[in-house]
C-alpha cells in the first residue's frame, strides 16, 4: 500500500494533483526527509487533539515547527490535550501507525492549518504508508485545504528535528536540549529554603539548633520531619516537641538535613497530586526508595563508599525529572500519566521514548526524566551523587563517578518492582536475576522485608 485508500479517493474527487514518492521502509520522518533531500519546513504533519468533552481537532503544521498550544487555545477558546497512540489509530484505520496523513476530511475531523505552509512552492506529507510520501504544489495545496481555517498556530522549533529514538539521545542532541532547557522561562530556580539548607550542610560550624531554625521557617517541611522522626520505624518512645529534638535524639544532623532538602526542593514545581506520576506517587516511590537505600547502605556497612544519609537523599530525588516534566509540560504530562495507566507493566523510561507529542516537548520527553532531573539537580548544585543517580538510574552500564550509589538506587528499584512500586514496570518479578556486587540477594530481601 503506497497511499491510504480514503486519501487516494479524496484527492481524486477533489481533483488535487499529487506526486507519489516511494522509498524503502522508514518509520522516522525526519530521517526520511534527510535521505530524500526534503526540508522539514516543506513537510506537513498532523497533530491530533481533543477537548475534555471529546471534541476532536487536527492541527497541521510543518515538521520543523512546534505547535503553539496556548495560541491555538486562545484562538479557538477551548483547551486541548494530545491524543495518545491508541486514540490516533482508532481514527485512521486505513493508515499505518505513525504514517497518518495531514488531511482530515476523509476521517470526519475538523482541521486548522498553519499559514506558513502556504508560502512554499511544494509540500510533502505522509499518506498512510511508511513506504511513500506524496507531494503537492502550491496551487493544489490551496485546493486541498481550501475549506479549512488558516492561522499562525506554530513556531519554528529551537531543537534539532528528530522523531526517532537514537537521534533523541545522541550527544549533540542532548547538548542542544540542555541549552534549550536553560532558555525556558519556566525552568524553576532552587527554592530559597533548599539553597539555605545546602549552605548549612556544607558548613561544618552549623549546629543542630541552626538547622532546626531554618527548617522551622517552613511549617510543611517541619511537619514532615517530625512525622518521620516519630514513626515506629525508628522506635523512639519519648516525646518530640521540636525539630532540634528530632535531630539530636532520633535522626541525626545529616539525615534531617537531607529529608528537609528533598522536601524543600520539590516545592519548586507545580504538579498534579494524583495520577501514577503525580506528587503522591512521586513521594511514595521516593520515600520507599530512600528508606530502602538507607537501610541497604547500613547493611553493606561501608560508610566511606556508600553513606546511609547520602543514600537516602539519592533515593528520595532520583526521579526528580518526573516533577520537572510535569511542571514544564502539563499537557504532555497528562498524556504520560494516561500511558502509564494503560501500560502499568512498561517502564516509564520506555514510554517516554515511544509517546508521540508535538513540537519541542517531544525532544525533552524523549530525553527522559532521568537526564532532565539529573541536569536540574546538577544545575542547582546538589551533591554529586544525587544528580548522578538521577542521570543514570536507568543505565545498567554506568561506571563513572558515584557508581556505587547508582548501583544502589538501581537495586532499590529492582527490589521495589517485586512489590509493585516504582516506575520500572509494576509487574512482580518472581524470577529476579541477581547482579549486584554490593550485597547478597538474601541480605537485600531481608532488608526489603523490614522496610516494607
Amino acid at each position: 500500500m503506497d497511499i491510504a485508500q480514503s486519501i487516494e479517493r479524496y484527492l481524486q474527487r477533489k481533483e488535487v494533483a499529487f506526486t507519489v514518492h516511494t522509498h524503502q521502509l522508514e518509520t522516522s520522518l525526519s530521517k526520511l526527509c534527510q535521505e530524500m533531500g526534503i526540508s522539514p519546513e516543506q513537510t506537513a504533519v498532523p497533530i491530533l487533539l481533543r477537548t475534555e468533552r471529546q471534541a476532536y481537532l487536527m492541527a497541521v503544521i510543518p515538521l520543523s515547527h512546534s505547535l503553539d498550544l496556548d495560541r491555538l487555545e486562545a484562538l479557538l477558546r477551548r483547551q486541548f490535550i494530545y491524543l495518545d497512540e491508541a486514540e490516533i489509530s482508532a481514527w485512521f484505520l486505513d493508515s499505518q501507525p505513525g504514517a497518518e496523513p495531514p488531511v482530515s476530511e476523509p476521517y470526519n475531523l475538523p482541521c486548522i492549518i498553519d499559514r506558513s505552509l502556504f508560502e512554499l512552492h511544494r509540500v510533502y506529507m505522509r499518506a498512510g504508508s511508511h513506504r511513500s510520501l506524496i507531494s503537492v504544489d502550491n496551487e493544489n495545496l490551496k485546493k486541498l485545504y481550501q475549506s479549512y481555517p488558516k492561522a499562525v498556530i506554530s513556531n519554528p522549533s529551537v531543537l534539532p528535528v528528530a522523531d526517532d529514538h537514537a537521534a533523541a539521545l545522541d550527544s549533540t542532541s542532548i547538548v542542544a536540549i540542555f541549552n534549550a532547557l536553560d532558555n525556558l522561562e519556566r525552568l524553576p530556580s532552587i527554592p530559597a529554603l533548599a539553597l539555605r539548607l545546602l549552605e548549612q550542610a556544607s558548613n561544618s560550624e552549623t549546629s543542630a539548633a541552626d538547622l532546626a531554625a531554618t527548617i522551622e521557617m517552613d511549617p510543611s517541611v517541619t511537619a514532615q520531619v517530625m512525622r518521620y522522626a516519630g514513626s515506629p520505624y525508628f522506635g523512639y518512645r519519648g516525646n518530640l516537641d521540636s525539630v532540634q529534638h528530632a535531630i539530636t535524639r532520633v535522626l541525626g544532623f545529616e539525615m534531617v538535613s537531607n529529608i528537609a532538602l528533598g522536601i524543600a526542593s520539590s516545592k519548586a514545581f507545580d504538579v498534579p497530586q494524583d495520577g501514577p506520576l503525580g506528587l503522591k506517587a512521586f513521594w511514595k516511590h521516593g520515600l520507599y526508595t530512600a528508606v530502602l537505600a538507607q537501610n541497604l547502605a547500613r547493611k553493606i556497612n561501608q560508610p566511606s563508599i556508600i553513606n546511609p544519609a547520602r543514600s537516602y537523599l539519592c533515593g528520595l530525588l532520583h526521579n526528580f525529572g518526573v516533577l520537572l516534566m510535569g511542571h514544564l509540560f502539563p499537557q504532555e504530562f497528562r498524556l504520560l500519566n494516561h500511558e502509564v495507566n494503560r501500560y502499568p507493566n512498561r517502564a516509564l523510561h520506555d514510554i517516554e521514548r515511544d509517546v508521540v507529542v508535538a513540537g519541542d516537548a517531544q525532544q525533552f520527553i524523549r530525553l527522559g526524566h532521568d537526564h532532565m532531573g539529573g541536569y536540574l539537580l546538577e544545575k542547582w548544585r546538589l551533591p554529586e551523587a544525587v544528580s548522578v543517580c538521577a542521570y543514570y538510574h536507568h543505565d545498567a552500564e554506568y561506571e563513572g563517578e558515584s557508581a556505587q550509589y547508582v548501583e544502589l538506587i538501581q537495586l532499590c528499584n529492582q527490589l521495589l518492582a517485586t512489590r509493585g512500586i516504582g516506575d520500572t514496570g509494576t509487574e512482580k518479578d518472581t524470577g529476579l536475576t541477581w547482579k549486584s556486587n554490593l550485597i547478597s540477594e538474601a541480605d537485600a530481601f531481608s532488608v526489603l522485608e523490614k522496610v516494607g
